[in-house]
């Protein structure tokens, strides 16, 4: 049994860290968009700034469900300050989007290089690029990551969880053993409440059926 990773685990990694309480000039006219009305990203009104192309970049994913035509937007944001991590990020996660997992870690591993360890977005692209690793079939650089992230300990049971589907594929048994373990524990401190209502909800209770499932195989 596998555990499947949503695109939110993916995209949105950082947000799940702040859940958790741990953190994480061009001028050119718009052209028409075909956009669905019922997007909610805005459009930026020009291109001047880093943040107007990465804007246009989520605009262009988001709303009219273009992973390509974000690329070129990231890119000409990294072309106006390639010292900028955000713009490298984005365009990982575009990449990603597209299927294009060697070029997704090359710019992860940008972001990495570059991040300061101050506010950024260096825990999010371990992650990712973990993800991205797995893609390719380099299970163990992915658990070099993972470890990276998880350190001497995490609160992020997804963390647990793909390291332990990475350890079990390479016949690890004792090492799967123990995520799938810590995944457990924290699984049930979430429906606890101990890190909130917000952590209380339905798939946490899914995910902890299937991990103890994946323990009682293991343990047979």
């Amino acid at each position: 049994m596998k555990f499947a990773f949503s695109k939110y685990s993916l995209l949105a990694y950082g947000s799940s860290i702040l859940l958790l309480g741990f953190l994480l000039s061009l001028v050119a006219q718009i052209p028409a968009s075909n956009a669905s009305t019922e997007c909610q990203t805005p459009m930026p009104q020009r291109l001047n700034t880093i943040d107007d192309f990465i804007s246009m970049g989520h605009f262009q994913e988001d709303c009219q469900k273009d992973s390509l035509a974000a690329v070129s937007s990231f890119t000409q944001a990294i072309r106006l300050n390639s010292k900028a991590e955000k713009p490298y990020y984005n365009r990982a996660n575009a990449y990603y989007a597209l299927g294009n997992y060697q070029a997704a870690v090359a710019d992860y591993t940008e972001v990495i290089r570059q991040n300061t360890g101050k506010f950024g977005y260096s825990s999010a692209a371990y992650w990712n690029r973990a993800r991205a690793y797995q893609q390719l079939g380099e299970k163990q650089k992915a658990i070099s990551d993972l470890t990276q992230l998880i350190g001497g300990s995490s609160l992020n049971a997804d963390e647990y969880l793909l390291r332990g589907n990475l350890y079990k594929d390479l016949g690890n048994k004792e090492s799967a053993t123990a995520d799938y373990k810590a995944a457990e524990k924290l699984l049930q401190q979430y429906l606890n409440g101990n890190f909130g209502t917000g952590m209380m909800d339905a798939r946490y209770q899914e995910m902890l059926e299937k991990v103890r499932n994946e323990l009682s195989q293991l343990t047979s």
